[in-house]
């Protein structure tokens, strides 16, 4: 009777610690940053004074909010075809028996486990004006060097550059493991049939890999939104605000300008715009996504 009870009990023992790391870590704090957002509270003062929905009101006449969010947007829409387009066409070539692939995987799968810090300042020095290697190359063209970040035109596409190097490793992995558990008797009947290359990508290896894709676009579509280390390193939000995200914003009113019950109102803005786009991308992109086993 004992024994039985032990196995009844150890699952909840071994779940125990991540459920108490995760309410520690995650959910207490945003059930207290939604207490937050209807206060005035400042970093610099123990007193706490509820305002309702003051800040929330705030908020919607704030015209560097909604700059700083069209901003956000414009990057996500940016970034997330990138990371598609560029991650399955890096996995479709990798996915093949040549001597020496593993080394091709390992060296795009680099930047993935390259800290955002590092890549941002390794990028700085590619943007440079003066010594930059971008400005070296188009130099070689007949065209004039750029100041890639400080151009209010260029700053948000030089980042996203930047954003996509940094996630295609990743998601090529993933694209990768998907194709590679796609079975190989779909091919055989359709080359039976006289399918062509290209035919076989089209109705057979893209709709097959369709809940990766979704997978991969709400997970980008997640880290495009809380976009902030590379826009503090590299702009500062500059230049001209071009590239202040919402999450950069959110940080300097609470840490520089101190007033932390109007971000955390701004957080609960982001966590329901968020947790829309995600149920959109689901809505649309995961009609006829099937996930049993073939």
């Amino acid at each position: 009777m004992w024994y039985r009870i032990q196995r009844k009990i150890a699952p909840y023992v071994f779940i125990f610690p991540g459920v108490l790391f995760y309410l520690m870590v995650t959910f207490i704090p945003a059930i207290v940053g939604v207490g937050l957002s209807f206060t005035n509270w400042s970093i610099i003062s123990p007193k706490f004074k509820w305002v309702g929905l003051r800040n929330y009101e705030r908020m919607i006449g704030d015209e560097l909010f909604w700059l700083s969010l069209k901003n956000t947007f414009r990057y996500a829409i940016w970034l997330i075809p990138g990371v598609v387009i560029f991650s399955l066409l890096l996995a479709l070539l990798l996915n093949s028996k040549v001597r020496g692939i593993t080394i091709f995987r390992t060296i795009y799968y680099l930047p993935m486990v390259t800290p955002i810090a590092v890549a941002s300042v390794i990028w700085m020095w590619i943007y440079d004006r003066r010594t930059g290697i971008l400005n070296y190359i188009i130099g070689l063209f007949g065209m004039a060097p750029r100041n890639w970040l400080n151009d209010p035109k260029t700053a948000m596409g030089s980042i996203v550059a930047m954003g996509i190097w940094l996630s295609v490793g990743g998601n090529m992995i993933i694209y990768l493991a998907a194709l590679q558990g796609i079975s190989r008797s779909y091919y055989e009947a359709a080359e039976i049939d006289g399918a062509g290359y290209w035919q076989k990508l089209r109705y057979i290896t893209v709709p097959l890999l369709k809940p990766t894709t979704l997978l991969i676009v709400i997970t980008t579509t997640m880290s495009a939104l809380r976009a902030f280390t590379q826009m503090n390193i590299m702009t500062q939000g500059g230049p001209l605000n071009s590239t202040m995200t919402i999450v950069f914003y959110i940080f300097n009113t609470a840490f520089t300008d101190l007033r932390m019950g109007y971000a955390a109102a701004m957080s609960v803005g982001l966590f329901l715009i968020t947790l829309v786009i995600t149920f959109i991308d689901w809505k649309f992109l995961g009609k006829g996504v099937n996930y049993d086993a073939e």
